[in-house]
């Protein structure tokens, strides 16, 4: 009986010693699988914060490369405009805004005389308006080419002739999202 008494206490001990094995392997795995879940919420952290930033730059460089070319484009207009106005050619003005607006982004083109009163306009119900009645009033004040980064950008620029201002040309521009909005919403 004390041989009986002495196996049954081995596999008791055995018995013991394996479930103790298999907690400390269940107590291995839990630690394991938090680790990887607190790693992940790490990652993702760190993939927002770049995508954010990453997204930044591109809408400073966007700005940056919009304000470039749409003030070197507002200058040549310009010339061309003051050219056709000088020569007393207001059809080939209208012509010229009918063209620039088809172009993606344009939203409206306006001639603004000195006087404040806008003369064309892509938008025919503004034709004979004051300016400042619809507009902001600081586009015509302006002695260069000005940009505005707001949602939809300001462009305005002087009309000068050869001794005084014949006008000013103020241009709408919405720009083209940076990303596509399904990206955008994620």
């Amino acid at each position: 009986m004390a041989i009986n008494t002495h196996v049954t206490q081995e596999k008791a001990t055995s018995v013991s010693r394996i479930t103790l094995l298999l907690y400390g392997i269940v107590v291995l795995l839990a630690l394991g699988i938090g680790y990887l879940l607190y790693r992940n919420v790490q990652l993702n952290q760190e993939t927002i914060r770049q995508r954010t930033q990453l997204q930044t730059v591109v809408q400073e460089n966007q700005l940056i490369s919009d304000r470039q070319q749409l003030q070197f484009g507002m200058k040549t207009f310009v010339w061309a405009i003051r050219n056709a106005m000088l020569q007393n050619k207001s059809g080939e003005i209208n012509e010229y805004f009918n063209t620039l607006v088809k172009d993606r982004g344009v939203q409206e083109v306006l001639l603004v005389d000195p006087a404040g009163n806008v003369t064309m306009s892509t938008n025919k119900k503004n034709q004979g308006i004051a300016f400042a009645s619809r507009y902001p009033a600081y586009l015509l004040e302006q002695q260069a080419v000005y940009f505005s980064n707001k949602q939809l950008y300001e462009l305005s620029a002087p009309v000068n002739g050869p001794n005084s201002r014949l006008g000013t040309l103020v241009m709408f521009y919405k720009p083209s999202p940076i990303l596509p909005d399904s990206l955008n919403a994620q």
